[in-house]
């Protein structure tokens, strides 16, 4: 290991002698001076790691040596030990003032003059050692700045690709149906989806809730989104539950749940409303669906199984299909739990499902277009300034 340099200014050759015998014996490399202007030009070309700097010398002293060093970048951080037989407080608050970090009386004690020596040596090796630490972790955020934004990029991208992807819902118009949908991600990008399409008579509405939110739900969304598009338009598969358990054998096999160990899944609702025979066909992966029929409200209940649940007791278990008769004014209701999970201001009470129905119900005699806002500035007042606990989705239609 490099000894630590200490470079000795005092314009008496005994002393010099004498310091540099010491400071030699305790392990030190040593340079010597005896005026102020050799002991700039030696530190120009040494930099030490201290200086022993004495007050009194002719021409150039201590003080001016101290402030030509503090003045110069390449220099200032080495530490100044005045060593001096100076000994009242404002020729030394002068010092510090200069910026010298201690002060060792003539004549001196050997023991106290290693001691603060070593001190301070250790003082700046612990500086320098902040430094580069400091410098590699300025150089990690930048770099880490640089991949935030190049991911950040990429993830707004992410959004404006599944905002594409979401269906033009104003097709439900010319099947004779009134709608509104409050889509509110956690994230950037979300793990609740809506789908519609129609076929004939038929007009298909889902409303699924993917494992997680921000880009894993996103990625999972994106691959229901597709699925669900080839059973219905492809395969021309139409009955709500056989699309759920197609849509359940088709996540399983993609995923291969039982090599990956990966049990990730979605929770869905379909709707398949026909308004000219004027049934609606349900089925449903732990999503229920609210109605109103005559201001009484029903809910369709949902089997308690998941798309893509693959554990042995479920293996063998169908989704199952109910059908209702409609008529104009019903007013349905399909939506994930993000709204009855959100928690209050106060981070202590949750919506909860039951609060989310008492809500719906005191709508009764808005005007349908209405309900939408009175859901936004409910769940505003609700939330307060909390966070948001969940991707959010409902989707509500009133049959017309």
């Amino acid at each position: 290991m490099k000894k630590k340099l200490i470079l000795i200014v005092d314009d008496m050759p005994q002393n010099l002698q004498v310091l540099a015998n010491i400071l030699y014996g305790k392990g030190y490399g040593i340079s010597i001076a005896s005026s102020g202007n050799q002991a700039l030009q030696s530190v120009k070309t040494l930099l030490p790691d201290l200086i022993l700097l004495d007050i009194q010398m002719p021409g150039m002293d201590g003080y001016e040596v101290c402030k030509t060093l503090k003045s110069n970048p390449d220099t200032q951080e080495i530490p100044i030990i005045f060593l001096t037989a100076i000994t009242d407080t404002e020729n030394i608050l002068y010092g510090f003032e200069l910026g010298a970090v201690d002060f060792i009386t003539k004549p001196f004690n050997v023991a106290e003059l290693t001691a603060r020596v070593a001190t301070h040596v250790e003082l700046k090796m612990s500086k320098e050692r902040i430094k580069k630490q400091k410098e590699k972790v300025e150089a990690l955020n930048k770099k880490l700045n640089v991949a935030y934004g190049e991911i950040k990029n990429s993830i707004n991208y992410a959004k404006m690709i599944q905002e594409v992807m979401l269906p033009d819902l104003n097709i439900m118009k010319s099947k004779g149906i009134e709608h509104f949908e409050i889509y509110k991600p956690k994230d950037t990008v979300s793990g609740d989806f809506y789908w519609t399409d129609s076929y004939n008579e038929k007009l298909f509405l889902v409303v699924a809730d993917c494992t997680g939110h921000g880009v894993p739900g996103a990625l999972l969304s994106m691959s229901g989104h597709n699925l669900l598009d080839e059973i219905i338009n492809i395969q021309k598969i139409h009955d709500p539950a056989e699309i759920l358990n197609s849509l359940n054998a088709k996540f399983l096999k993609i995923f291969k749940q039982e090599v990956s160990g990966i049990h990730d899944g979605m929770d869905i609702a379909i709707c398949v409303i026909n308004n000219k025979e004027k049934t609606l066909e349900f089925a449903g992966a732990n999503i229920p669906v609210l109605y109103f029929n005559n201001n009484i409200l029903k809910k369709l209940r949902p089997d308690k199984l998941a798309i893509g649940d693959d554990y042995p007791e479920n293996r063998n278990q169908g989704f199952s299909k109910q059908s209702i008769d409609i008529v104009k004014g019903d007013r349905f209701f399909m939506y994930t739990d993000g709204i009855v999970d959100q928690f209050d201001n106060a981070d202590k009470k949750q919506i909860s499902r039951k609060g989310f129905e008492h809500q719906l119900s005191s709508y009764l005699d808005e005007p349908f277009p209405s309900i939408k806002n009175n859901l936004l500035d409910f769940l505003e007042h609700w939330q307060g300034s909390n966070y948001q606990t969940d991707d959010i989705l409902i989707l509500g239609i009133e049959i017309s």
